[in-house]
């Protein structure tokens, strides 16, 4: 049996796709950044998923999220679906090229949950300063791909408008926000200011590391220049860890793996006793079994995984 995908009502993901071939499908535009604007408020509102910070590459995205209501999976399968029906649409009317996938067929999206306050944070940074990091731009607000500001906390809903591909019977308008996590606090001035001091050293560091290494940027013309059907000349490493949780502290970390390996001990004993056709309650948090065969599950302890691992 493969490990279960764990969904935790409440808990605050760094969610991860990549291309089919790391191919620059994602390249910035106007049109794409539309596309991914509209799918994303779409499916997120859809499923109760909120938006805290956005990065979209040419060739990947990150995102940091709240899953509300436990149906992650269901919102980035739609989130997925529907930007790949819109750009395999634009890509083939604009290129005359077709394009059979866009996204990598080897595994589906990553979602790591972020288990403290300080991890939520370090993670915001990384995402929005991936550019900036991979040597695409010196300051992370020039990016020209679609993303997302501490600041956006402060202000009043966006609308997202309906592309020219794919859609007909949606709404031509959606709104929706882009919201703090609750677990940094309710002060959100407060809150806003320190992520965005956090966010800006995260950026110096990496431009430091990139003129140690005598590095220089791509540039925003460059960038937009970009062929969406070409790819890196350097290969994506492969084999590196996927690991499903993320913490500040090592304390942190190890309450977070003991509340991991007892969900999976307990999937265990359900699903043997579930193959036998007994009855069988699965823990809180089963994905699959709950979602194709209705099996019971016991209720989502959110603190086991999130705030318990901030005491």
């Amino acid at each position: 049996m493969s490990l279960p995908r764990f969904s935790t009502p409440g808990g605050t993901y760094m969610v991860t796709r990549t291309t089919a071939n790391s191919l620059f499908l994602l390249a910035p535009s106007k049109v794409t950044n539309g596309i991914f604007e509209y799918c994303l408020a779409r499916a997120a509102g859809q499923f109760g998923v909120l938006i805290h910070a956005v990065s979209v590459e040419s060739n990947h995205y990150h995102m940091i999220v709240t899953d509300v209501r436990g149906e992650l999976s269901e919102c980035m399968q739609e989130l997925n679906r529907t930007i790949a029906r819109c750009l395999t649409k634009y890509l083939k009317q604009r290129y005359k090229r077709r394009i059979d996938t866009v996204w990598t067929t080897s595994q589906s999206f990553s979602a790591q949950l972020l288990v403290d306050r300080n991890m939520i944070i370090k993670k915001i940074a990384y995402v929005l300063t991936n550019p900036v990091k991979d040597g695409l731009v010196r300051d992370y607000r020039k990016w020209p791909g679609f993303n997302t500001r501490p600041g956006q906390w402060l202000q009043e809903e966006r609308t997202a408008e309906r592309p020219a591909y794919y859609f007909k019977r949606t709404d031509e308008r959606i709104a929706f926000r882009v919201v703090a996590p609750r677990q940094l606090g309710d002060d959100l001035e407060v809150v806003t200011a320190a992520v965005e001091e956090y966010v800006r050293d995260e950026q110096a560091g990496h431009l430091r590391t990139l003129e140690h290494e005598g590095r220089s940027f791509l540039g925003v013309k460059r960038v937009l220049a970009v062929d969406p059907f070409s790819a890196p000349t350097t290969p994506r490493p492969e084999g590196n860890l996927n690991p499903h949780l993320a913490a500040s502290t090592p304390q942190a970390l190890q309450l977070a793996i003991k509340a991991l390996r007892h969900f999976r001990l307990a999937y265990r004993e359900a699903w043997e006793a579930f193959k036998r056709g007994e009855h069988a309650v699965f823990p809180g948090g089963t994905l699959l079994m709950r979602k194709r065969f209705k099996v019971p599950c016991d209720p989502c302890d959110t603190a086991s995984w999130c705030e318990l691992a901030c005491a």
